[in-house]
């Protein structure tokens, strides 16, 4: 080892006597540290991009579940004020007022879609042979609902419930105050409880296990989704940087725990103040500072 170490400080002391060797030895040194640099750099900004991903697609995550339960407390409170009405209560044991009912849960539902400006609450009495309430998201006749259903009534031994329902749709309106996209897609055990003539109108194929209602969402950002990558075994959450968008997934389930689908929130890239483009300028300007100063601590050495 010793016999090493003064063979090369002698070749060491041979190159700086040759001006043309040294600079050419000084050069190479320079640029295999210029790319090692480069390469930890790129590894370590990578990886805080990385973390960055995942620590927005948490805050992504958060937003949808935050939207989706206040969501499922507001119609609670709804069917909960309905549920001690007591105008519906007595038509309900009227046999003869039938219509009269109709006509009430039909002006109930009319004036709560008048409040939220859309038309996606339904109201609706049902009957159970126990007592039972309903809070979360369910898959109705006609696709994934946000349901509260709370005892009403007993009557010929069955329990009423009053039933809110709000279309799934009504989280696009939130996010696109947000300025973001909205998708919610249904696995096949969903669909199988999906009235068959809906079905077959509404809803269309999305790779080989997932299914959507194409009506309801924005087509852009649909068609925009099929040109990525989705894993076929979905996790419980992720992330995916499209050309387009920033994707995140979340699997959701339903009142009874069962896998519903899941959602689906995207950020447009194109843009200066997009997430995407924030975290890639960052990357570019911490790697352009790194470079210049490897370069100086070289130069220096000169």
């Amino acid at each position: 080892m010793f016999s090493f170490i003064k063979w090369f400080g002698n070749y060491f002391e041979k190159i700086k006597k040759n001006k043309g060797l040294w600079f050419t030895f000084l050069t190479t040194i320079s640029l295999i540290g210029i790319f090692v640099s480069l390469y930890f750099v790129n590894f370590l900004v990578s990886d805080v991009a990385k973390k960055t991903y995942e620590n927005q697609t948490k805050h992504y995550v958060l937003e949808f579940k935050d939207e989706l339960n206040q969501q499922i407390v507001s119609n609670r409170l709804i069917a909960s004020i309905l549920s001690k009405d007591e105008t519906i209560g007595n038509l309900i044991f009227d046999q003869n007022s039938s219509s009269k009912l109709k006509q009430k849960l039909s002006s109930t539902e009319s004036l709560l879609n008048s409040e939220f400006g859309k038309n996606i609450v339904s109201v609706d009495l049902e009957k159970y042979n126990k007592q039972e309430k309903k809070i979360g998201l369910d898959i109705s006749k006609k696709g994934a609902v946000i349901l509260a259903s709370l005892p009403m009534a007993k009557k010929d031994e069955n329990i009423i419930n009053i039933e809110v329902k709000r279309d799934i749709t009504s989280i696009v309106d939130f996010y696109k105050k947000e300025q973001k996209d909205f998708l919610f897609f249904l696995t096949q055990n969903s669909i199988n409880k999906i009235d068959r003539d809906y079905k077959k109108s509404h809803y269309q194929n999305f790779g080989d296990k997932y299914f959507i209602d194409s009506s309801k969402f924005n087509p852009n950002f649909l068609g925009s989704l099929k040109s990525t990558k989705l894993p076929k075994e979905m996790k419980d959450s992720g992330y995916i940087k499209g050309a387009k968008y920033f994707y995140v997934y979340k699997k959701v389930y339903d009142i009874r725990g069962d896998l519903a689908g899941f959602a689906v929130v995207g950020e447009e890239i194109s843009g200066n103040n997009s997430f995407v483009n924030l975290v890639k300028n960052l990357v570019n300007s911490v790697t352009l500072v790194a470079l210049g100063l490897i370069i100086s601590m070289i130069l220096f050495l000169f």
